[in-house]
């Protein structure tokens, strides 16, 4: 318990220092369902691709800038949303993700053309990408220090969840309802779930604070985390941050270029191997016989192992530092690279595609803890959504590189030990900026 000392609390201490709240756990979990429904959205286009297809009378390859809209799209939420964020709020800017992609996801269903889908898959896909820095950073900033990189990271497992779940959903709504059904409803709920976020998501107190927010709005906050506090004179105050103002160049003053910069590679290299594991593989596994419904039984358990692993990444740091996600990473390369060799046995792809769930997701959910706790309140949400907005590109531009050595003539065996670069390097990225963190000392967790 936090005792106020001359009428002054201190708001940073008061969260770290006490157990959690009631407040802290709904806003937890509220970001959880934003998390979950925006996982739901981004594989529904996957699903009832070939189905629209076949309506507009395209063929699949032609089809295929359908599933880059949406990526497209949410790269530049997150990198708009997350600054945005720290200018406006975080609550403010995340009801209008939710909005956002709500809006364009009931729309998808109306799309007469091929052009008009692509337009609100990629404004859909601009909600989804600006959500993710919205609920990250609130989520965390509601954390006590000693739990932030494991809740970020569960939150986040929030999201391949969202997908499986999605997917079951899918499978039973497409058969009785056709799949405009998937629309509505992937519209509908985040639509509900917005009400609920304006109802009884609060704004973060510490981010109130350093905006210079002294307000009865905080106050009552404060209250909420702490029955205890009732003395209406009570001062409140955050730990005293560097940083003054939230722009893109603070994310790289006061020491921290070296480590935003190796941050962003790591999640280029690390999202774009998800992108190559659960979008592409089909296709590769399709040239070495495996049916696509062996190859949907394999990325559903790939999903499922991954929620285990992304879940236990930032407990995982907590406990044995960011070094802990470099073997992870690397062991992912590995694997990738033998899924080529493996691919036209059923059994052994699968076995395959598992342990990557586990390793090469965990890697990626870690990079996600350490973007959530390694910069001041001030700046968190434009660290985040940049470092996310790097992950979305790198999701965008592997199926390019995957594209163009299909064009070549080249098979799994063969392209699948080239993407294996991405989690070698991702973990190579993180390995350099754990060492230079220890060596300058510069990288911040508040």
């Amino acid at each position: 318990m936090t005792v106020p000392t001359a009428g002054v609390i201190n708001v940073t201490e008061l969260i770290d220092n006490r157990p959690i709240s009631g407040l802290q756990w709904q806003v937890f979990l509220l970001c959880a369902f934003v998390a979950l429904l925006d996982g739901a959205d981004s594989q529904s286009i996957g699903v009832a691709g070939p189905l629209i297809a076949a309506q507009f009378g395209m063929p699949m390859g032609s089809f295929a800038p359908a599933f880059s809209a949406g990526l497209l799209g949410a790269t530049i939420g997150a990198l708009t949303f997350g600054p945005l964020g720290d200018r406006f709020g975080r609550k403010r800017m995340l009801m209008i993700a939710v909005m956002f992609f709500a809006v364009f996801t009931l729309l998808t269903a109306f799309a007469g053309s091929f052009h008009e889908l692509l337009a609100v898959r990629f404004l859909g896909g601009i909600g989804l990408g600006g959500a993710t820095p919205g609920f990250i950073t609130l989520s965390a900033e509601f954390a006590p220090k000693r739990r932030r990189a494991m809740i970020a990271s569960v939150l986040w497992a929030a999201y391949p969840l969202g997908a499986s779940l999605g997917g079951f959903l899918n499978s039973y709504v497409i058969p009785f309802l056709g799949w405009q059904a998937i629309f509505f409803i992937g519209g509908g709920l985040p639509l509900c779930v917005a009400v609920l976020l304006a109802v009884l998501l609060p704004e973060s107190p510490g981010y109130l604070l350093t905006r210079g927010d002294t307000s009865s709005r905080a106050r009552a906050i404060v209250r909420r985390l702490d029955r205890s506090l009732t003395d209406p004179a009570l001062r409140l105050v955050v730990t005293t941050e560097r940083v003054v103002g939230a722009t893109l160049k603070h994310l790289f003053s006061d020491g921290r270029a070296t480590g935003t910069l190796l941050l962003w590679a790591m999640f280029f290299t690390a999202f774009g191997t998800t992108t190559v594991m659960v979008l592409l593989t089909p296709t590769l596994f399709k040239a070495s016989g495996i049916p696509l419904s062996a190859s949907a039984m394999m990325i559903g358990v790939h999903n499922l192992v991954g929620v285990a692993g992304m879940a236990s990444a930032g407990r995982l740091v907590e406990r044995f530092g960011p070094l802990i996600l470099v073997p992870a990473l690397w062991i992912g390369a590995a694997l990738l690279a033998l899924l080529g060799s493996v691919a036209s046995s059923v059994p052994l792809a699968a076995i395959c595609m598992a342990l990557l769930g586990l390793t090469v997701l965990l890697g990626a959910s870690g990079g996600i803890a350490l973007a959530a706790t390694s910069y001041p309140t001030a700046i968190r949400s434009t660290g985040v959504g940049w470092a996310m907005g790097l992950g979305r590109l790198g999701q965008v531009c592997s199926p390019l590189i995957v594209g163009a050595m299909l064009s070549l003539g080249w098979q799994a065996p063969r392209i699948l030990p080239v993407m294996a670069l991405l989690p070698f390097l991702a973990g190579l990225f993180c390995l350099v900026r754990t060492l230079q963190a220890r060596r300058t000392g510069v990288v911040v967790v508040v």
